[in-house]
């Protein structure tokens, strides 16, 4: 019943079926992940956190929650903590762009502008459409005072999202 909630989007039902089923079995990975999921797209971050927590005391290697769990420590601005996570999960995972992308975006907030593009090319390597890395980079660019660079991004990201 959970993920016919989940899919309905009656999320306060799933997130109930997600727990009787973490609870009836603690060792339901699919279970703990998909209510980790809901809390984070609910925006209950603390719950994600907790959840996320609870399922890699379990299944240390599991590369979503790992990616998860650092998409929340970002989200909170623990961004040592999301690090280490997106660290995990491009081990367990090298080809995850959204870890590469998440990373550039920390480093982009700290101003460490020239790492923050060496993680967006990353991603771009995997997945050359990823609409913010190019915009992402757009920012850089302009930061920087290189107009045509930013322009050349920005148009990128614009022709990838308006089709």
């Amino acid at each position: 019943m959970a993920v016919f909630f989940q899919t309905v989007k009656l999320h306060d039902k799933a997130i109930k079926e997600f727990t009787k089923a973490v609870e009836s079995n603690p060792k339901d990975a699919y279970a703990y992940y998909e209510l980790g999921l809901m809390y984070k797209d609910r925006g209950d971050l603390d719950m994600a956190e907790d959840v996320y927590e609870r399922l890699l005391r379990i299944f240390p290697d599991h590369p979503d929650a790992n990616y998860d769990l650092g998409y929340v420590y970002r989200e909170k601005g623990l961004y040592d903590k999301a690090m280490v996570k997106y660290e995990k999960t491009l081990k367990i995972n090298p080809k995850n762009v959204y870890a590469y992308y998440d990373r550039g975006y920390i480093y982009r907030k700290r101003g460490e502008y020239g790492k923050a593009l060496e993680e967006y090319k990353k991603a771009l390597e995997i997945d050359s459409k990823h609409p913010y890395a190019h915009y992402d980079m757009g920012l850089i660019y302009e930061e920087l005072g290189m107009k045509d660079k930013a322009e050349e991004e920005f148009k990128i990201y614009y022709k990838i999202t308006t089709k």
